[in-house]
């Protein structure tokens, strides 16, 4: 039994399971009207309460007009709200669930926990540029939902002060 237990945590750690793996969305309303101009964020990242409060004021999104027509608008709301931080059981929800509702996913305690280390030099850097611009670094999240970083556009003392540490 002894043998069975530690050959299944040599597994485990040679596999690199990692925690912050989120579903793939597949909802192709979702993916085009959201990733248009950016990445289409996890919902499982924020509670529902924030979702409704940025899916129910796209007039005014962070300063730009993503108005959508009404159905297509409660689609993207339903998905984002059966799938947020605080309803979703996938393991990374769990970790992204606030006691309250941010304003946006930069905001939130694990966006910040898991980036604390990055200094302002990375989100200067013209291929980031922005703390939302997630696909700058976790490149194939939105394909694979994995978390996984590649930093290997970043110099060398940057890449290495703001690797995932989770």
């Amino acid at each position: 039994m002894r043998i069975l237990i530690v050959t299944a945590a040599l597994i485990v750690a040679a596999t690199g399971v990692h925690a912050e793996t989120f579903p793939v969305i597949t909802n192709q309303t979702v993916l085009k009207e959201c990733g248009d101009c950016h990445m289409a964020f996890p919902p499982e990242t924020l509670p529902k309460a924030t979702w409704e409060k940025i899916i129910g004021n796209l007039g005014n999104h962070f300063g730009e007009d993503a108005s959508l027509d009404d159905a297509t608008a409660a689609e993207l709301l339903a998905y984002h709200v059966k799938n947020a931080s605080d309803v979703s059981t996938v393991r990374a929800a769990t970790k992204w669930r606030t006691s309250g509702p941010v304003a946006r996913i930069i905001d939130a305690p694990r966006f910040i926990d898991k980036h604390r280390q990055c200094p302002d030099a990375v989100w200067a850097h013209p291929k980031v540029l922005s703390k939302s611009n997630c696909i700058a670094c976790h490149k194939d999240m939105q394909r694979t939902g994995s978390t996984d970083e590649n930093l290997s556009f970043l110099p060398a003392d940057l890449a290495r002060v703001c690797g995932e540490d989770d």
